[in-house]
């Protein structure tokens, strides 16, 4: 296997790479299981689906809050072996709800694979960025966190048919199974090289710097901003007049523009993230305020839902690129950020939520949108891109 500098050449990383977006690509389509089957598992367990829907909210808040938590003690391990434990720590716990015999086990189930969900996407990330060196860690983090982008887009459909084809619980016995089959192949088809230890102080990674807390902040407006209107895509699309099959089609082309604006976000190098993220948001801004101004105009409807697609969630790499400029490819610091993403979701739907029942309907969520792409804008500006640090996980 040839080696070049601290890590594998790209040709040699496809397999690596594809394995761990696989498994961010089964982590992520557990989020949504639950919101897929809420009628039958309401039905099974006697539960209003009012009540059911806490369940994800309870994911949400176990990913953002317990990942780092769990990241800390696994911190002096090698990244790959943090890995392999956390996903067959959640293969076991996905598979134990799905035979959970009551909403309180199953919340207590979907918290913890929730913590390990946090824990995963920030290991799968820095181990990923330790097969390579600086230059090519752009295009890996793109690689593996098309997984990320291909379950958010798959994920609720995927898991309305296994729901639909085998019931929930078996849903979530199967995708506990598919869990276990990535940890084995990260067993088996990764080698993780031999890094130097860590500085003295560098195992909290650069936790306390201001610069890498600026990045967070604008990781957590960035796709907090999309997703303020992405939570509601449906009902802006029937919203613009688009049709059933007009709206499936448009759905499409969102996701296909998500994946072709991931890649190329991906192929950023260092030191010019700043400038592609700030067009990014630039025409995220400009999407949302097409939909805000012209809601029922459908083939400006159609437009701008495209643009957020290649926006949005496609935006990742850039960001990661950027918190790895300053805190190295370390697990917490990932671990972390991957926390911040998931907070600017949650605050962005619940935002919108409440502009929508304080009588501002769909257009009320999008200036929710609006507002948090603007400030995040004003965040990257104010934020240039700084020369790659040197600490390693």
């Amino acid at each position: 296997m040839k080696v070049e500098d601290n890590g594998m050449s790209l040709t040699h990383l496809r397999w690596p790479a594809l394995t761990l977006a696989s498994t961010l690509f089964v982590v992520t389509t557990s989020e949504f299981q639950v919101a897929a089957m809420l009628t039958d598992m309401a039905d099974d367990l006697h539960q209003p689906i009012e009540g059911l829907a806490l369940l994800v909210t309870i994911y949400s808040l176990g990913s953002a809050l317990g990942g780092p938590m769990l990241t800390w003690p696994l911190r002096h391990l090698r990244t790959k072996t943090s890995l392999i434990a956390v996903v067959l720590a959640y293969a076991v716990a996905e598979v134990a709800a799905g035979f959970a015999p009551n909403f309180t086990i199953l919340a207590v189930f979907r918290f913890v694979t929730g913590c390990l969900s946090g824990a995963t996407f920030g290991l799968a990330l820095t181990l990923g960025m330790a097969l390579t060196d600086e230059r090519d860690r752009p295009r890996v983090s793109a690689s593996i966190l098309s997984g990320l982008v291909a379950g958010t887009l798959l994920g609720l459909p995927l898991s309305h048919l296994l729901g639909m084809w085998s019931g929930w619980r078996t849903s979530f016995l199967l995708l506990g199974g598919a869990a276990a089959v990535m940890a084995a192949g990260v067993a088996v088809l990764i080698h993780q090289p031999d890094r130097a230890p860590a500085p003295d102080g560098s195992d909290h990674g650069g936790l306390a710097s201001w610069a890498l807390w600026s990045r967070f902040a604008a990781s957590f407006l960035t796709i907090g901003g999309a997703f303020a209107a992405f939570a509601l895509i449906d009902p802006i699309l029937k919203r613009g007049g688009l049709s059933p099959a007009q709206a499936t089609g448009t759905m499409v082309a969102f996701g296909v523009a998500a994946l072709v604006g991931n890649r190329l976000s991906g192929r950023a190098a260092p030191g010019r993230a700043r400038g592609w993220l700030l067009i990014g948001l630039g025409i995220q801004l400009v999407a949302l305020i097409a939909l805000g101004l012209l809601p029922t105009t459908p083939l400006i409807v159609v437009v701008a839902v495209i643009g957020l697609g290649a926006t949005g969630m496609a935006l990742n790499p850039l960001l990661v690129n950027r918190v790895v400029t300053v805190a190295g490819s370390h697990a917490l610091s990932n671990t972390v950020h991957t926390a911040c993403i998931t907070l600017g979701v949650a605050a962005a739907t619940a935002l919108g939520s409440r502009a929508i029942a304080t009588s501002g309907g769909l257009t009320g969520t999008v200036l929710v949108g609006i507002a948090l792409t603007a400030a995040a804008g004003i965040v990257v500006a104010a934020t240039p891109d700084q020369r790659a640090a040197t600490r390693e996980a």
